[in-house]
Parts: C-alpha cells; structure tokens; sequence
C-alpha cells in the first residue's frame, strides 16, 4: 500500500506540473480545519499524528509529501470525508485544479455528517469552471443552515 500511494502522489505532483488548469492569482482559499476536526476523531492517534503531519507539510509547500501521507491516509480510512478534502486542498495547492476537483467530489461522496464538503466542492467547482456544481453545491450548504457559505458562494459565482 505504502508504495503505492507513494507513486500515486509522485504521478499526481507530475501531473500537476504537466497539464495543470492553474487558478487565477487571489482566488485560492484558506482551509477551514475547525470543520474538518469532527471527522478526525474517528481517527486512531496515529493516523491523527500523521493528519497533522500532512497539514505542516501543506504549510510547508511540501505538497508531494503531504499527498503520500494523504493517500496512505485515505486508504485506511475511507469514509473520512475530511481526509479527503485535505488531499484535495494538496493538490490545489499544487495547482492541479482537476486532481483537486475529483478528490472534491470523493469528499462529497462519503456519508457523513460533514456539511463543509459541500461548500468546499463549490469552492472547488467554481475554480474549475463548473458553475453547475457550485450551483447545486450552494443549494446543499443553504440546506445545512450555512447560509453565510451558501451566499459566499452566490456572491463568487455571480463575479465568475
């Protein structure tokens, strides 16, 4: 497993730096951890350590790294929806918009309790040009009773 998320990280930094769809100087995000939390305490202290560990490393810039530790991550637990938007964030940090976009929509995917998933999807979908995604994803985060979010998202797509 271990080698293989190592070369799944090393081939989507490649790709990254290939064919990347970049996004617009002023346009990236910050993450917000403390609506990622929730879902980290299923995790074993192990694998928490090694969440932080990703995190220093995205700070770092190392995003190569920070993807190994994700996708490693990722395989052992994959219903962690808050995993997988950290993954995501790597790879938009990285500048491969497209990378960021799938593993988006994986977060989006897993059945959990996470409302931020959906805004961070528009977000995602919004800097890839997929305004019918946000579109939809701004209807799931109003339904969530984010309606700061849901009107963030409003204000961005109308600005696109």
């Amino acid at each position: 497993m271990r080698l293989n998320a190592f070369c799944l990280a090393v081939l989507l930094a490649c790709a990254a730096g290939c064919s990347r769809k970049e996004a617009p100087a002023g346009q990236l995000f910050e993450l917000d951890m403390g609506k990622l939390e929730g879902s980290f305490g299923s995790l074993t202290s192990a694998d928490h350590k090694a969440v932080q560990d990703a995190v220093g490393l995205i700070k770092d810039g190392q995003h190569s790294l920070a993807l190994v530790r994700l996708f490693e991550l990722n395989d052992r637990n994959p219903e962690n929806s808050s995993l997988r938007i950290l993954a995501s964030y790597a790879l938009l940090q990285a500048g491969n918009l497209a990378g960021a976009f799938d593993e988006a929509q994986k977060a989006h995917e897993v059945k959990d309790q996470n409302a931020y998933k959906c805004w961070y999807l528009g977000k995602v979908a919004l800097l890839n040009g997929k305004k019918e995604v946000c579109q939809r994803e701004i209807g799931h985060v109003h339904g969530s009773g984010n309606q700061a979010g849901a009107d963030e998202l409003r204000k961005e797509m109308s600005s696109n």
